[in-house]
């Protein structure tokens, strides 16, 4: 068994190899990567399942609001504590990075992660539609059901794939939640699926603005979500 695993793994890595020779590659390319998929699949079995993710409780003190003018945000990885990050200077408002001294932390596109930087295999970027209520805010009555989104990911060999979903929103339940303050949200689910893959994005949207002010956001294949928490939406002037 050890043996014929090892061989797959080899016969993988080969294919792998072929793929990245074609160029850029999706999942909805066909039988080829159809294969390399089950395949991966199949040696990836009997991994423990990632525990779930328990939400930051508590509101956040406002105080450290005076760190920056900048955008900031409270990001949560793999269940570890909140880290407060500051926009960069200067960003465009539908564009922003927030990273920590190491230079590791997201893109935000509004609402939505939109890159990824030292998580490994990151998020270069994400392709969204013009009504997309997450990457373009609008009244929660005016969100759309379905939308499709593409994640686009460059692996460490250089060879580029991306991820093409749709995602259709659920509306759950109103509820508070505490930030910086205490906020009026309703709490959507979004399912995103294709023929290989699904993943739950969660958002908790102000509902007569569209503004997201905490999320869990699915970012990759081979990363957990990342929660992130909405302190300051715009630079103060």
């Amino acid at each position: 068994m050890i043996g014929s695993r090892t061989q797959l793994r080899h016969a993988m890595t080969a294919l792998a190899v072929l793929l990245s020779a074609c160029g850029s590659a999706s999942e909805q390319l066909g039988p080829l990567g159809e294969l390399a998929e089950v395949a991966a699949s199949s040696i990836r079995t009997g991994r423990a399942e990632e525990p779930p993710l328990v939400m930051p409780e508590g509101a956040i003190p406002a105080d450290v609001l005076a760190q920056s003018p900048e955008p900031m945000i409270a990001l949560t990885l793999g269940g570890v504590q909140r880290i407060i990050l500051s926009a960069a200077p200067y960003a465009a408002d539908d564009q922003q990075n927030f990273q920590d001294q190491n230079r590791r932390g997201i893109r935000m596109h509004e609402g939505a992660v939109s890159g990824t930087y030292g998580f490994g295999i990151d998020l270069l970027a994400v392709r969204f539609q013009r009504d997309d209520p997450v990457a373009h805010p609008v009244p929660l009555i005016q969100w759309p059901g379905q939308v499709d989104r593409e994640y686009q990911y460059r692996q460490r060999d250089l060879y580029n794939y991306s991820i093409v979903v749709s995602c259709v929103f659920d509306r759950v339940v109103r509820e508070n939640i505490e930030v910086i303050e205490r906020y009026e949200t309703v709490r959507i689910v979004e399912t995103c699926t294709n023929q290989r893959r699904s993943f739950e994005n969660t958002y908790w949207v102000e509902p007569d603005s569209g503004t997201i002010r905490r999320s869990q956001q699915w970012t990759g294949p081979t990363t957990r979500p990342v929660i992130v928490e909405l302190l300051r939406a715009s630079a103060e002037g």
